[in-house]
């Protein structure tokens, strides 16, 4: 499976890439909003996980996420949250995210959600 991360935390991406490579999956990141928005049109992915903080960056993970659904790209995408208020899950949801899943990230659980969209 072809997995696209955006995350501005290398720590966070040395995790997914572990769990990437536990699962054979191949896995592209972006540091921020603006190159994923550039990538994406050209990139072809089979699920996005999105970082919702992208630090001090012009966007979010929950504006790009609607840019991504306004520009017709409809892969799946798993936000990704240190938020665990369970009242943000609708925001997540109408921004056009598939599921969501809170940071610390469990292995397994990502290795199982990932598998969901396989």
């Amino acid at each position: 499976m072809r997995i696209v991360y955006v995350e501005d935390d290398l720590t966070n991406v040395a995790l997914i890439e572990r769990i990437c490579q536990m699962n054979m999956d191949e896995l592209t990141t972006y540091g921020d909003a603006e190159s994923a928005l550039a990538a994406l049109d050209l990139e072809t992915a089979d699920l996005i996980l999105m970082d919702i903080d992208l630090g001090t960056r012009s966007m979010n993970g929950l504006q790009l996420t609607r840019m991504l659904r306004q520009k017709g790209i409809n892969v799946p995408i798993i936000a990704i949250t240190a938020n665990d208020m369970v009242s943000y899950e609708g925001e997540y949801i109408d921004a056009g995210c598939n599921d969501f899943v809170l940071k610390p990230v469990s292995v397994p659980r990502m290795i199982n959600l990932i598998n969901v969209y396989r």
